[in-house]
């Protein structure tokens, strides 16, 4: 089936970490990609975590039932709290689409990717838009997709 900006939908969101997530967030992330996979793959779900500052940030593309369904699963999860959707509606095409769930983080040396997303250097995960907060995922994806065919090489 070719999707369309009918059937395909996006949502943006930011939440916060817990601070039991904090504590052991590696491990935690880890939960988190292994059980999404499965699920989003099951319902043809694909985006991309990133967690940033305390905050995860991520994307969810698919047939809108399946996307409002994962998100609101995903609201229940006390592993965060403070969800802000910050954009959600049809979709063109996939922007994450190779993957079911990916998760990245960005630490603060990082600082040039960071720049390119805010030219003041100072992302505020709280105050991302719907075209920061894709332009950060984006950039990140497409970090993500150069280290996987840098480590094919």
């Amino acid at each position: 089936m070719v999707e369309t900006s009918r059937t395909l939908h996006r949502i943006y969101y930011r939440s916060r970490q817990t601070a039991a997530v904090t504590a052991d967030l590696d491990f935690v992330v880890q939960q988190i990609i292994g059980t999404a996979i499965r699920r989003n793959r099951e319902v043809g779900v694909t985006g991309l975590l990133l967690i940033l500052q305390g905050n995860f940030i991520q994307a969810l593309e698919g047939n809108i039932n399946a996307v409002r369904d994962t998100y609101a699963r995903i609201s229940m999860d006390t592993r965060h709290h403070d969800l802000q959707i910050i954009s959600q509606g049809p979709a063109e095409q996939r922007l994450f689409g190779e993957w079911n769930m990916c998760a990245s983080s960005l630490a603060p040396s990082d600082k040039a990717i960071l720049d390119v997303i805010d030219g003041k250097g100072q992302l505020n995960p709280k105050a991302l838009t719907a075209l920061s907060v894709q332009r950060l995922l984006t950039t990140v994806a497409a970090i993500q997709r150069r280290t996987a065919l840098a480590a094919l090489v």
